[in-house]
């Protein structure tokens, strides 16, 4: 956000060194080894689409900054060993988010509404609202998995703050991410009063600080044809207009960032966006190459959908609201990502990668437990059958205890 030249290749530098000093970590992931594949799939997939590109400069470009995401993520799943180290790194992530949040709102109360017009960190207020919306996910995860008085008043306020700088950036998308979100909180949480009635609570929060201004963009969203703005109206188009891109190159597309180059063919200005990191993923990447993406978090919720509802006797309820919240959050994303092409938001795969974290430490743990209860001593039976005319060896033996055969 601070736009300072070289500073990534500063901490990615040292970091992937220390890597390789470490061994490159852990390749042993559990259940969470099929997300991971599906990941370095998509990878592989973007660059053969760039092979054939319309501007293969262009799509070798995106595959650079792509690695930018894909080798710490790498270096995540590897190096992290403990569910405790994972949910540090969660609390980093939302704190810091947070702290993003606070000045917003800070700016806001001071009468300038600098998210909704100027974005953050080189994202507009609709990506930048989408890029809170799996941030505010975790967030609740981590309140309801609180143990402790003060971290339920942080996570709380945490949620609160996220959500309501969520709702500043008057971003469309963004809010239908809320709503994707609340609901499939009320689907995966146990029906018990202080579950459902923290997601109520919020949620009656956030629906009181919606502005008007936003409640006007809303009543567009899924109105009539002849009722919508020209916002809602251009997604369409451009959404039938990339359809027919995959339906003309659905294997490889027409290359990553290359969407823009042609859209002058339908119509539009050059550059224009697709407005949907799913569709234009399709487009650009061909259908294998959204499918690995689409698989990439689909597989992570059907992985931690388990855990969430508690079908395995060691859970507990605290890694239980855990993996709801990054559940949550990934919906949330999915949803709200349907409306922009935020294809280098770095936040989703992150949190991806803590859940894969706990898969591989779960799937480690259980079955060192198991054979740890089977390694336990068990008292040796001694034989209680002796050969007729056979002499018993303790009696002839001082010191030896005799056995006693009455047992």
């Amino acid at each position: 956000s601070l736009k300072v030249g070289g500073m990534s290749e500063s901490v990615a530098y040292p970091v992937l060194v220390g890597w390789a000093f470490q061994g490159f970590g852990s390749w042993t992931f559990g259940r969470g080894r099929s997300i991971v594949a599906c990941l370095i799939l998509y990878t592989v997939w973007t660059f053969l689409s760039m092979l054939q590109a319309v501007d293969s400069w262009l799509a070798w470009n995106h595959v650079v900054e792509f690695l930018k995401t894909l080798l710490p993520f790498l270096v995540g799943v590897t190096m992290l060993k403990t569910e405790k180290e994972a949910r540090t790194l969660l609390w980093v992530i939302v704190l810091m988010q947070a702290y993003v949040c606070l000045d917003m709102n800070r700016t806001y109360l001071e009468g300038y509404n600098r998210v909704s017009r100027e974005g953050f960190g080189g994202l507009d207020n609709n990506s930048y609202g989408i890029s809170l919306v799996p941030a505010l996910g975790a967030a609740l995860g981590l309140f309801l998995a609180a143990d402790r008085r003060w971290r339920k008043v942080l996570f709380g306020l945490v949620t609160l703050l996220i959500m309501h700088t969520v709702l500043l950036t008057f971003s469309r998308g963004a809010f239908v991410g809320l709503m994707a979100a609340a609901i499939m909180a009320l689907v995966i949480l146990p029906k018990r009063p202080k579950y459902i009635g923290a997601v109520l609570l919020t949620a009656a929060i956030g629906a009181y600080f919606t502005g008007p201004e936003l409640k006007e963009r809303l009543g567009t969203t899924f109105a009539a044809e002849d009722e919508r703005d020209g916002s809602a109206e251009s997604r369409l188009r451009l959404w039938a207009d990339m359809g027919t891109v995959i339906s003309e190159r659905p294997i490889f597309g027409v290359g990553s960032f290359n969407w823009s180059l042609i859209a002058e063919r339908f119509g539009w200005p050059r550059g224009k966006e697709g407005h949907s990191l799913w569709v234009q993923t399709a487009a650009e990447n061909g259908l294998p190459g959204v499918s690995f993406l689409l698989l990439f978090y689909g597989l992570t919720i059907i992985r931690l959908w388990p855990i969430a509802r508690r079908r395995s006797p060691d859970v507990d309820e605290r890694m239980a609201m855990t993996a709801t919240g990054i559940i949550v959050a990934l919906v949330g994303f999915a949803a709200s990502a349907q409306f922009v092409s935020v294809r280098g938001l770095e936040l989703p795969y992150y949190i991806t990668m803590i859940s894969v974290v706990f898969l591989k430490v779960r799937t480690v743990a259980v079955p060192v437990r198991a054979t740890m209860a089977a390694r336990q001593p068990v008292p040796a039976l001694r034989p209680v059958l002796r050969l007729p005319g056979r002499p018993d060896p303790a009696a002839d033996r001082p010191g030896l205890a005799t056995v006693d055969r009455s047992r």
